[in-house]
C-alpha cells in the first residue's frame, strides 16, 4: 500500500508540474488533448455551453457565458494547488518519517501547510528523504504561485490589446455590420488602393491573435464588454471584406490578401483535428443554391460605388475557391463559441451619410447571422 501511494502521488506532482509549464511556461505548448488543462477546458466548456443555450433571453445568455473564462481560470490554478497537495500527502503517507501524521488525511494536512508555507511546526518531518521532500514541496508551491502571478498580468494584457482593436471596427452605421459596407465605407472613392493601410492593420491584428490565442488557449473563450460584439465574428467580417476586394482589378496581392492569408491560417490552427464534414457540405450547398446571386448582388453595389471589378465569370470561381479556404471554420467557431451573430455597429446617436455609401443586401454569412441574432433578441 506504501509503495502505491507514493507511485500515485509522484505521477499526479509530475503531471500536474508538466501542465503547469506546458500551460505558463513554454512557448511552444503541446496540445496533447490529455493534459489536464485541455480536459478541465474541454468538459467545463461542453457543460457551460449545454446549460447556456437553454437560456433563450439573449442578454443573459451572454452575461452567463462571460463568466466562464475568468471563472475557468481561478479553477485552473484551484485544481492544479488540490492535485498538488494530494500527490505530496500520498507521498508522505507512503514514505513515513513525520511525527504527527497516523494516517492520509494528516499526511494532506502536512501538504498543505509545506505547500503554502505555513509552518506550524506540530507536524514535524524526522527523517532525510521527509526533510528534504518538504522543500522540493514548498519550493512547487511559490514556483506555482509566482507563475500564475506572472501569467495574468499577461493574459489580460493580450485580451485588452484584442478588444481594443474591436472598437475601431466601424462603418458608420448603428446597425449590422455588412463586409460590403465596411468596405464602401473605408473607400469612399471606390479605389482599392484606399483599402491598404485598413487591411494592413488588420493583418497585424490577426497576426496577434494567432501568436496570442496559441500561447494563451483559453483567450478564445473570453467574451467582449460590448453587446453585440466578438473577436471571431469581427475576423469573419474583415475576412469577407477582404475577398469583396480580391473581386475587384487591380486588389490582387495588396494587403487585402495578406490578411485574408493570415485570417486562414488563424482559422485552420485553432480548428486543428476538428471534423468540419458538415460545416463544408452546408458552405457548398449554400453556394450551389444562390452564390451567383448573391454575387450578382454585390456586384452591382460596388460597380454603383465605382470599383473596377473583374469579369463577372472570372471572378466567381475565384471568390467560391477563396472562401471555401474559411468559412466552414469560421462557420464552427461562431458555432462552438456561442458568439454574438453579426458585428454590430456603434451607438453615438450619428450615422455615416455619405452620399455613396447606402445600406446593402446581406452576404452570405450575414444573411443567416442577422435573422437568428434577431430570433435571440425576441427570444
Amino acid at each position: 500500500m506504501s509503495a502505491l501511494a507514493i507511485i500515485v502521488g509522484v505521477i499526479l506532482v509530475v503531471s500536474v508540474l508538466a501542465d503547469v509549464i506546458n500551460t505558463l511556461v513554454t512557448t511552444t505548448t503541446s496540445r496533447w488533448k490529455w493534459w489536464l488543462t485541455q480536459v478541465l477546458y474541454r468538459r467545463s466548456w461542453s457543460l457551460t455551453s449545454a446549460v447556456g443555450s437553454r437560456i433563450s433571453n439573449e442578454q443573459h445568455r451572454e452575461r452567463f457565458f462571460s463568466m466562464f473564462a475568468p471563472l475557468s481560470v481561478l479553477a485552473m490554478l484551484v485544481t492544479w494547488v488540490v492535485q498538488q497537495i494530494f500527490g505530496f500527502g500520498l507521498i508522505w503517507w507512503g514514505i513515513g518519517g513525520v511525527n504527527g501524521v497516523d494516517g492520509l488525511l494528516d499526511a494532506i494536512y502536512f501538504s498543505g501547510v509545506v505547500y503554502f508555507t505555513v509552518g506550524f511546526g506540530e507536524v514535524v518531518p524526522v527523517e532525510t528523504v521527509p526533510r528534504f521532500g518538504a522543500l522540493i514541496e514548498a519550493f512547487s508551491g511559490v514556483l506555482t504561485t509566482a507563475l500564475v502571478i506572472g501569467y495574468l498580468p499577461a493574459l489580460y494584457s493580450a485580451y485588452s490589446e484584442r478588444e481594443q482593436k474591436l472598437l475601431t471596427l466601424d462603418d458608420g452605421s448603428e446597425g449590422q455590420m455588412t463586409p460590403t459596407n465596411l468596405v464602401l465605407s473605408r473607400s469612399p472613392d471606390g479605389d482599392p488602393r484606399e483599402l491598404d493601410d485598413f487591411f494592413k492593420e488588420w493583418e497585424a491584428w490577426i497576426a496577434q491573435v494567432l501568436e496570442t490565442h496559441t500561447t494563451f488557449p483559453m483567450l478564445a473563450l473570453f467574451r467582449s464588454q460590448h453587446d453585440g460584439q466578438s473577436w471571431i465574428t469581427a475576423l469573419g467580417l474583415v475576412t469577407d471584406a477582404a475577398l469583396h476586394v480580391e473581386l475587384t482589378e487591380g486588389g490582387q496581392g495588396r494587403s487585402a490578401y495578406w490578411a485574408l492569408r493570415r485570417s486562414v491560417r488563424l482559422l485552420h490552427h485553432l480548428t486543428e483535428g476538428v471534423d468540419l464534414t458538415e460545416y463544408r457540405e452546408r458552405i457548398i450547398q449554400q453556394g450551389v443554391e444562390g452564390g451567383d446571386d448573391q454575387l450578382r448582388v454585390l456586384y452591382e453595389v460596388l460597380e454603383g460605388h465605382g470599383f473596377p471589378l473583374l469579369a463577372f465569370d472570372e471572378a466567381v470561381p475565384h471568390a467560391r475557391e477563396l472562401r471555401l479556404t474559411y468559412a466552414a471554420e469560421l462557420e464552427y467557431l461562431i458555432d462552438r463559441l456561442h458568439a454574438p451573430r453579426g458585428f454590430w455597429g456603434h451607438q453615438i446617436g450619428h450615422v455615416h451619410t455619405h452620399s455613396s455609401l447606402r445600406p446593402v443586401g446581406d452576404g452570405p454569412v450575414q444573411a443567416r447571422t442577422r435573422s437568428r441574432h434577431t430570433r435571440g433578441q425576441n427570444d
